[in-house]
C-alpha cells in the first residue's frame, strides 16, 4: 500500500432494507461491520468515520455531514475534511469483507500516476464505487458544491478511472437486506 493514505468508512446511511438497523454495529460472529473493516485496515493508515461516533478499539476521526442523511457523497465530503493524506480509500461500512479489495485499488493507485481514482468491478459486472481508491485533491475537485444527495456515479464522471475486478468475487458483498444479514451470519470465509 502507498504511504501516507487515508480510508474514509461511511457509516451514516439510514439501513432502510432492514428495517432502520444500523449497520454498522449490526452483530456479526463476536464483531460488528465496522469494528471488522477497522480491524482489517493497516495500523499506519488514518481513518475517519463518516457517521455517528461508535466506540471502538482504535482511535479514529468521526465526522457527520449536517444535517445528516445526506447520502454518500455527502458523508465523503464530511469526512474529507480530516483527510490530509494525498491518497483516500472510500469504503461503505456494509461491506465487511472488502478490506482487501480497497487494498488492491490502494495499491494500484499508487503505480498508477495518469489515474484519479481506482474502482473494482464486482461480479454482476457493476463499479462499485463506495469501495474504491481516490487521489485525494481530485475527489476534492470532483465534489458538487451541494453534496447532499449527490450521485457518487456522478463523482466517477468527473475522474479519470481504472477498473479492476477482484480474484475473490464475494469479498465485495454487502448487507442490504435481511436475507444478506442472514447469509452474513452464517458466512464462514473471512
Amino acid at each position: 500500500m502507498p504511504a501516507d493514505v487515508a480510508v474514509i468508512i461511511l457509516t451514516g446511511g439510514a439501513g432502510v432494507r432492514l428495517g432502520g438497523a444500523d449497520k454498522a454495529t449490526l452483530a456479526l460472529r463476536d464483531s460488528s461491520p465496522l469494528r471488522m473493516i477497522v480491524a482489517s485496515l493497516p495500523a499506519d493508515c488514518d481513518i475517519v468515520v463518516s457517521g455517528p461516533p461508535l466506540p471502538l478499539l482504535r482511535e479514529v476521526a468521526f465526522r457527520q455531514e449536517e444535517p445528516s442523511g445526506g447520502g454518500p457523497v455527502a458523508g465523503i465530503a464530511a469526512a474529507l475534511t480530516d483527510v490530509q493524506a494525498p491518497i483516500v480509500g472510500v469504503l461503505a461500512v456494509d461491506m465487511p469483507w472488502s478490506v482487501p479489495v480497497l487494498l488492491s485499488a490502494l495499491d494500484q493507485l499508487g503505480d498508477a500516476p495518469d489515474v484519479d481514482v481506482v474502482v473494482p468491478i464486482d461480479r454482476d459486472g457493476r463499479r462499485q464505487p463506495l469501495c474504491c481508491a481516490w487521489r485525494t485533491e481530485i475527489l476534492r475537485t470532483c465534489l458538487p458544491d451541494h453534496p447532499r444527495d449527490a450521485s457518487v456515479r456522478d463523482l466517477l464522471s468527473r475522474a479519470i478511472v481504472r477498473e479492476f475486478t477482484p480474484e475473490a468475487d464475494n469479498l465485495l458483498d454487502d448487507i442490504d437486506t435481511p436475507e444478506d444479514l442472514e447469509r452474513a451470519i452464517t458466512r464462514s470465509d473471512p
